[in-house]
């Protein structure tokens, strides 16, 4: 997911640029009924929101802006 995700924002410069500047914010996909890839009922792995992060540091330490 993480190489999708940085393929897309590489392709985006409006999306990267929304991406960029979350930081240095915690990433959180809200969705009740995706306890995997959001954060479920509170309990949820999240993992759409640490992806993001990590392709979010990675364009930062890459200097992609």
């Amino acid at each position: 997911m993480d190489d999708v995700l940085y393929l897309k924002f590489l392709q985006h410069d409006d999306l990267r640029t929304l991406l960029l500047d979350t930081y240095p914010a915690d990433l959180v996909y809200v969705e009740p009924g995706d306890p995997f890839w959001g954060d479920g009922t509170g309990v949820g792995m999240n993992e759409l929101g640490k992806s993001l992060m990590r392709v979010r540091l990675r364009l930062r330490i890459e200097g992609v802006m």
